[in-house]
């Protein structure tokens, strides 16, 4: 028989106006200054909401740490765009192979394949909250912070950790070309433990609905997002990307 699960913290850093998280320092949010170099800006916002999820339900140093989980969703990263500007512009006039080997390679920065791996966010956090336990990493667009809050869910529902960590992280910025839209940052991070507590949190099949109206692409930080933020303006039954979160006692 599954467990009830329970929601117990949230932390989020949505976009302003300029689809940008205002005022986030990495330093300021606990982040290592020698860490910063292989991580993007998507990483550092999701590195940083994971601690301050965690900060904010401080029994989770009591769960052993092979019983504590991450699950991730996240953009497949090509590094900041800033990193290739340099590179890009080098090749104006003559896009071909020989250009980019010639002018192009020299100028892409050595750590740009590092910074640029998707599963940094679930790296990063596990190592520096020693979360050993069930854990997983989801690129699938505005579906991926979905999938990995469902599958956390499930996971202490299951048995298989008596804590979660689950949310979306992404910074797009860069890519409007690419998807032929603006974009915008944001992260949001939620913490799941077994039990009957007042909270109460379900997982039906992922989907893109609900996912948060922002002033540009989010990916996978959409749909986290969109519970973090009608739940933090006090909705006490908040349905998004097939999530349910809701106080206990309400049909």
């Amino acid at each position: 028989m599954n467990r009830p699960v329970s929601l117990v913290a949230v932390a989020h850093l949505s976009p302003g106006p300029d689809g940008r998280v205002a005022g986030f320092d990495p330093v300021a949010a606990g982040l290592p200054r020698k860490n910063l170099k292989t991580m993007t800006r998507a990483v550092q916002l999701g590195v940083a909401t994971v601690a301050r999820a965690l900060a904010a339900y401080p029994a989770w140093v009591d769960v052993p740490p092979a019983r504590r989980g991450l699950f991730v969703g996240a953009s497949p990263q090509s590094g900041d765009a800033e990193d290739l500007a340099p590179a890009l512009a080098a090749m104006e006039g003559e896009q071909t192979v020989a250009a980019f080997a010639e002018r192009a390679v020299p100028l892409i920065p050595p750590l740009w394949l590092v910074k640029g791996l998707s599963n940094n966010v679930l790296g990063y956090a596990s190592a520096a909250h020693d979360l050993q336990g069930d854990n997983g990493n989801w690129c699938d667009g505005r579906l991926g912070g979905a999938v990995a809050i469902a599958n956390a869910i499930r996971s202490v529902a299951e048995g298989r950790v008596d804590l979660a960590v689950a949310g979306g992280a992404d910074s797009l910025h860069g890519a409007e070309g690419v998807l032929g839209r603006p974009c915008a940052e944001g992260a949001a991070f939620f913490v799941f433990v077994a039990g009957e507590g007042d909270l109460s949190a379900e997982a039906g099949p992922p989907s893109e609905d609900g996912a948060l109206a922002a002033p540009g692409e989010l990916g996978a930080a959409a749909l986290p997002l969109a519970l973090a933020e009608a739940w933090a303006r006090g909705q006490e039954d908040v349905v998004a990307g097939g999530i349910r979160l809701h106080r206990r006692g309400l049909a």
